[in-house]
């Protein structure tokens, strides 16, 4: 089968009334996938709050319904723990054998994550809802955190923004935009493309709730695994929180990723969770980066980024691509906060207002706004 339908997915912070949902509808949306749970009944133990109005008011807008877990699993054991918290969930919730389930896996916890991915899977498939997919980032996938081809029957559905290159052959879906706008998308929402009709058609299937018996959480310890790779920033995330997720500190992932304010870390914002401070000057692609933007940011050009970094094609780079700066790797913009002045951003890089202003073509310098970019 290729298609390519629109899908959303969605969590608690999210509209559940059936006003949204007929407008995702509307927009010509065949599907939702609504977050369920995350971790597991010993450990970070949330439910859903908002599931079921989602569920209900979903189905009367004629939405096709899948639910979705937030892994947070550190090893086989804890995986089928938090597969059997789900499950139960799941269930409650009167989902029949039906619906796909989804592995959300963007934590990552363990070093082998693909086991913990298929350890997941299989005990979902164990207790009677057979269709599974894992969602990841594309770094995830072309880094070789997760294997996409090692992941068994499972749906594959890979997230990366402003790309044009999935990075791997068996995507079953896309998402291309995280509610920020990116290929048109009108929703507000995290939009998917569904490639295979798993997230948007129904297999017609008569499914009952299954009745196997949800068994007992086997004994784990929450340990969490030093990682490699990146972590990409959830809503409502700290620097802390982040830290203390992969055994570290806050200062330590500050200066790892050169964060000046550890308080002012966004959704989306892709993070080294592992490493040291690095002589060498990076900068890790953001969404909606180009590398003609992180040229101008850093004083250099597009070209030179390309050279030193194998970029044959500089119209294409991903969300957690590590880009090598040239020189000191020292930022030529400032990005306006809030109760800035120009003046005052002049004194603090030693430069005059006017100056600023002429530079960056500011016609009042009594009017800058918060979010502006300031070339210095």
């Amino acid at each position: 089968m290729s298609i390519r339908n629109l899908f959303a997915d969605v969590s608690d912070y999210q509209r559940s009334d059936i006003g949204f949902m007929q407008a995702l509808k509307n927009l010509g949306f065949k599907g939702i996938v609504i977050k369920v749970t995350e971790g597991s009944a010993d450990g970070s133990n949330w439910v859903s709050a908002t599931a079921a109005e989602k569920i209900r008011n979903a189905s009367k807008a004629g939405l096709l319904i899948s639910l979705y877990h937030f892994a947070r699993y550190t090893s086989e054991a804890d995986a089928r723990n938090e597969a059997n918290f789900f499950v139960s969930h799941a269930k409650a919730l009167g989902m029949d054998s039906s619906t796909l389930m989804v592995d959300d896996a963007e934590v990552h916890t363990m070093a082998d994550y693909n086991a913990g991915a298929m350890a997941f899977t299989n005990q979902v498939k164990a207790l009677g809802f057979p269709h599974t997919s894992v969602y990841s980032m594309k770094s995830f996938f072309t880094s070789g955190i997760l294997n996409s081809h090692a992941l068994g029957d499972n749906k594959i559905w890979l997230a990366g923004y402003g790309i044009t290159d999935l990075g791997i052959s068996n995507a079953a879906a896309w998402q291309f935009d995280d509610g920020q706008g990116y290929g048109g998308n009108r929703s507000g929402t995290d939009a998917s493309y569904d490639f295979d009709g798993c997230f948007t058609v129904s297999t017609g299937e008569t499914g009952q709730v299954p009745t196997i018996e949800v068994p007992k959480p086997e004994p784990v310890q929450h340990k969490w695994q030093p990682a490699t790779g990146t972590y990409t920033v959830q809503w409502g995330d700290t620097l802390s929180g982040i830290a203390a997720r992969y055994g570290t500190t806050y200062q330590q992932l500050a200066a790892i990723n050169g964060i000046g304010d550890p308080n002012a870390i966004f959704p989306g914002q892709v993070l080294k969770v592992s490493g040291q401070a690095s002589t060498q000057n990076t900068y890790y692609v953001q969404n909606g980066d180009t590398l003609s933007g992180i040229a101008a940011k850093y004083g250099t050009t597009y070209q030179t980024l390309a050279q030193i970094n194998h970029i044959a094609n500089p119209n294409i780079i991903g969300v957690g691509q590590k880009i090598i700066l040239p020189g000191n790797g020292q930022s030529n913009a400032y990005t306006v906060q809030a109760g800035d002045t120009l003046s005052g951003i002049a004194a603090k890089f030693g430069k005059t207002w006017q100056a600023l202003a002429q530079k960056n073509g500011i016609a009042n310098p009594n009017v800058i706004y918060v979010g502006q970019t300031i070339q210095i």
